[in-house]
């Protein structure tokens, strides 16, 4: 997914940024916190375009192309995750895992207490 295919006021998806979903992604986001914007004095809602689009792509559960966000999104401050010092690189790819795959449980339970609300 590419910077300018994130969410806008044109998607078929409407996203408040004011929602319980929202906002609780938005701190795992914010926790995953790419290139350390957020921990460097950022406003809360510096990554709110990619929290966006990782709410899209669950929406539309396309949960395979999470992880690939996440990865990718580094384009989007300017950095190409290739460029990675090898050094770092397990570093990264270990925090790339963690969010990703706290991102998959936060939504699959969600998504299991909607069915329980049913």
């Amino acid at each position: 997914m590419k910077f300018e295919d994130k969410a806008n006021e044109n998607n078929e998806i409407k996203i408040s940024k004011d929602s319980k979903m929202f906002l609780e992604l938005r701190e795992i986001v914010n926790r995953f916190d790419p290139v350390s914007l957020v921990e460097n004095g950022a406003p809360d809602n510096e990554h709110d375009d990619l929290t966006t689009a990782l709410l899209e792509l669950l929406f539309k559960e396309s949960l395979d192309e999470v992880r690939d966000l996440l990865i990718n999104c580094e384009r989007w401050y300017g950095y190409d995750p290739n460029d990675i010092k090898e050094e770092y690189k397990e570093r990264y790819h270990t925090k790339i895992d963690r969010t990703h795959k706290e991102i998959l449980n936060w939504y699959a339970m969600k998504k299991e207490l909607k069915i329980k609300t049913l």
